[in-house]
């Protein structure tokens, strides 16, 4: 009786674990770029400074993909400054297709803060 007990066990293990398995992978065809990330101005409010950050995002292939999932991180060049984070979800992008989104943020004032980027694109399997 004992062991019906491991093997329901180890069954419901199976199953439950098969459920979490995503069928997301890394997109590496989809090309992210920013021409602005070194020179931008931010827009001084009182002690908040406004960042906006455009970025570029291109599906250069002849492939049409599904679910895609676009986590940009923003990395201080500075010590003072904070990095930061968006994911953006985009349906779909058909081949060829252009799209630019826009990553707002806010930092202490008069910081002159600059950054670099770190991109990562998952999209469903196709």
């Amino acid at each position: 009786m004992r062991w019906y007990f491991w093997i329901v066990l180890v069954l419901f293990v199976c199953v439950f674990s098969a459920c979490c398995v995503s069928s997301r992978t890394p997109n590496t065809a989809i090309t992210v770029m920013s021409g602005d990330l070194d020179s931008f101005t931010p827009l001084n409010v009182g002690s908040v400074d406004f960042y906006t950050a455009d970025f570029q995002i291109e599906n250069p292939t002849n492939r049409t993909f599904e679910n895609i999932e676009l986590q940009i991180n923003l990395m201080p060049t500075t010590a003072y400054c904070h990095s930061q984070s968006s994911t953006f979800k985009i349906p779909s992008m058909v081949p060829h297709q252009k799209l630019k989104e826009t990553f707002s943020f806010s930092e202490f004032a008069d910081l002159d803060c600059a950054y670099n980027f770190t991109s990562s694109v998952t999209s469903d399997d196709n």
